[in-house]
């Protein structure tokens, strides 16, 4: 964790400043808004510290971010605010002034890679004593935005050992990249999805293609983003059929949404679903629900559910395959 934190440290100045609506002055550096936190880092402190954004009444910053309002237009540029409740302005090669509550997002610019990004890593493991079933489960995210585009990128990954059964593996990525369009609030991209299920004996899925993404709903309390394209699928079976290995072109639709509660919970649902077009009758989905729960400074629990499902699974492979995990994990910005 000391190589990942250094890894994402800034060389920015903190000499940003705030006033909290209660007067409270506050010199940083600022991080990040999402999800209505504010994120900052204080000089000489060890970690970060996370606001209210409803507690902001004043801000003033000479470094350069890219902020996002609830239509999702993007803007770059420095930033102040000064007044309590009043109008954002974003000073850059175009000037724009955002009302308070309608900015939802604000991210640092950085020339580095590795500072345009931010995410989250959790692990967790079980252990039951009377069968000896023991469970490992690892995930991740990352998610990247700056002016123009959108990368995200999901990982999650369970082992399981149990005695007198075989052991069993389920790994799942997606990824996205996404550009926006003539900052409206749809975008065009790709799409990448991978599965490697032994329950479902697929040693793995690859799914390529285009997309366009549209978000109608971009709020600090509330994401709802739907996707629809294309994907060329290739599926390589681990049974012992005479043809394991299968290709085809599929409908790609997908669902996010994401709902959080400062101080409380955050809820994420992400549905994907492939209807064939060259498989008639063919669809397959995955399903994947999370709940964070934050308990110390970035630190949080996770609870997970997954479901991949495929009406025309391979030979003695069952249609759904069904999986939770409980995990501990550290969120970066």
């Amino acid at each position: 964790m000391a190589m990942a934190t250094s890894a994402f440290a800034s060389n920015r100045q903190s000499n940003d400043r705030i006033t909290l609506k209660n007067g409270d002055v506050i010199t940083c550096e600022i991080r990040s808004l999402e999800k209505g936190q504010l994120t900052i880092k204080q000089p000489n402190a060890t970690s970060t510290v996370i606001l209210d954004w409803k507690s902001i009444a004043t801000l003033q910053s000479k470094q350069s971010f890219v902020v996002v309002d609830n239509h999702g237009k993007t803007f770059s540029g420095t930033i102040h605010q000064d007044t309590t409740d009043s109008m954002l302005l974003v000073e850059g090669v175009s000037s724009a002034s955002i009302p308070h509550h309608l900015v939802v997002s604000i991210q640092e610019t950085d020339t580095r890679f590795f500072r345009s990004w931010r995410g989250d890593i959790d692990l967790g493991m079980n252990f039951a004593q009377s069968n000896s079933q023991k469970q490992l489960t690892l995930q991740g995210d990352l998610f990247s935005q700056t002016m123009k585009r959108v990368i995200g990128v999901s990982a999650s990954t369970q082992f399981t050992s149990q005695l007198e059964t075989s052991n069993t593996r389920e790994t799942d990525i997606k990824a996205e990249y996404f550009v926006q369009l003539r900052r409206t609030r749809w975008a065009e991209g790709g799409i990448a999805n991978f599965l490697s299920s032994s329950a479902q004996k697929i040693n793995l899925r690859t799914s390529l293609g285009a997309a366009l993404a549209m978000r109608p709903i971009i709020s600090n309390k509330t994401d709802l983003t739907f996707i629809g394209g294309f994907a060329y699928t290739v599926e390589n079976d681990s049974s012992q059929a005479t043809t394991p290995r299968s290709n085809s072109v599929d409908t790609a639709l997908a669902v996010q949404y994401s709902t959080f509660r400062f101080d409380s919970v955050d809820f994420d649902t992400t549905v994907w679903v492939y209807p064939s077009l060259t498989q008639e009758g063919r669809v397959r989905m995955t399903l994947n629900q999370d709940v964070y729960v934050k308990f110390y400074k970035d630190f949080y629990f996770r609870g997970s559910f997954y479901d991949n499902y495929d009406n025309r699974p391979t030979v003695s492979a069952p249609t759904n395959n069904l999986g939770t995990s409980l995990t501990v994990g550290w969120s970066f910005r």
